[in-house]
């Protein structure tokens, strides 16, 4: 029986900064395809009926994983890990191909993207693997729990949603806080990867690092771990180099000089900046921005839409956007410190990583400060799995915001 007390002792700020995104992006939207699709002969409100409908999906599951008891999820993480790898497996060899990523699974009219899913369910895994291990949790483990989905998102290939699942890991096994020794192992890996473009400096590096950590007087195993974890990240760089496709080597060179192909892998970049620079301190207006109704940046209504908010609403739209989205994570925060057991805590962690991560990323390449890899921004961008995902997150987090404390009848 749904109890409707506990909406009492429900985080509002959250829920309120949920909802005013939601409407920035309905108007947004609107400004993207209404002209373009009307003088296409098209429908000119479908793009704003299929997120709408989404929304309208989005907020029955924010109610339902609001009133259900967020603890029910630990015991249902194994099923819901096997379930996703298996939907993954689906998407990867029966999906829909578009752009030369294999993504979507068909359900008749509808469709989603199982890596969408596959985010939630990470963090759902991983916080119930951490809660039952507690600070004995081996950060070998964790890994291999993430080396399968990231792996076959990666297959696909979704680099950015890859990404993201690093990401989840890293931030989740750094709250857990295992070990000080756990952030050299997490963050010297990516000097690798920085030196790792000149092999001579990339060995003087490792030798600099084994050097530190010997005076350290580190422990043998956890120095042998370290060295071992960057010697097999600059064996392996080039390696995936290899695997990545040609459009995803091509936004990483574009992204380090975008007038490299400036009509082609740098157009979205080049022209999202200028969009961005265009609006100024008050923006151009609702359905004024020049690059955004004249269609310099095709399919700005999904990743680019940023660019469409600092065109039209300026920067004062989108320090106000970017304010919202301080709020969300702030109350996941929150929320994570006065959660009344691990699990819950580590669940809302999790979360604030995910749309923290989504929203730093996608703002971050629409203003070229990060490559392109295709990753929305949350609540906002055009994109149902996305979306209901992030709104079911939302409701994760109310539940066990609901739950911080005793109901006071």
């Amino acid at each position: 029986m749904i109890n409707f007390r506990m909406l009492r002792v429900a985080d509002r700020s959250l829920f309120y900064s949920v909802c005013v995104l939601l409407l920035i992006s309905i108007l947004m939207i609107a400004s993207t395809t209404y002209f373009s699709e009307l003088k296409a002969g098209k429908d000119a409100f479908l793009f704003i009926k299929k997120q709408l409908g989404s929304i309208t999906v989005g907020f029955i599951l924010m109610g339902i994983f609001s009133f259900i008891d967020y603890k029910r999820l630990k015991d249902f993480a194994p099923f819901l890990f096997v379930l996703t790898i298996l939907l993954l497996l689906a998407g990867h060899f029966l999906g829909v191909s578009s752009m030369g990523a294999q993504r979507w699974i068909m359900l008749g009219p509808f469709s989603f993207q199982p890596s969408e899913i596959a985010k939630i369910v990470m963090i759902i895994t991983l916080a119930a693997y951490f809660d039952k291990i507690k600070e004995k949790s081996s950060i070998i483990i964790s890994l291999l729990i993430t080396a399968l989905p990231f792996l076959i998102v990666f297959k696909q290939p979704d680099l950015g949603t890859s990404i993201i699942i690093a990401a989840l890991t890293l931030g989740m096994l750094i709250y857990t806080k295992n070990s000080p020794i756990l952030v050299v192992m997490i963050f010297t890996p990516l000097l690798s990867v920085l030196f790792r473009q000149n092999i001579y400096l990339w060995l003087l590096y490792l030798l600099v690092l084994w050097a530190f950590l010997y005076f350290s007087r580190v422990e043998i195993f956890d120095m042998a771990m370290i060295m071992a974890i960057n010697l097999a990240v600059g064996i392996a760089l080039s390696i995936f180099w290899g695997m990545m496709k040609e459009y995803q080597r091509m936004r990483i060179l574009t992204f380090l000089n975008p007038g490299l192909d400036p009509r082609g892998m740098g157009y979205h970049t080049l022209q999202s900046m200028i969009a961005v620079g265009a609006g100024g301190i008050f923006g151009k207006g609702l359905f004024h921005g020049t690059q955004t109704q004249l269609q310099f940046i095709p399919i700005q209504h999904s990743d680019f839409i940023f660019s469409a908010i600092g065109e039209e609403f300026g920067l004062i739209g989108s320090v106000i956007v970017l304010s919202l989205f301080f709020n969300i994570i702030w109350r996941a925060i929150v929320i994570s410190q006065e959660a009344e057991d691990f699990f819950g805590s580590l669940l809302a962690v999790g979360i604030a990583v995910l749309i923290g991560f989504h929203a730093f990323v996608n703002i971050g390449m629409t203003i070229g400060l990060l490559p392109v890899v295709g990753i929305p921004l949350p609540f906002v961008s055009y994109g149902g799995t996305s979306l209901i995902v992030n709104m079911a997150a939302i409701g994760i987090l109310e539940s066990i915001a609901m739950r911080r404390q005793r109901l006071i009848f």
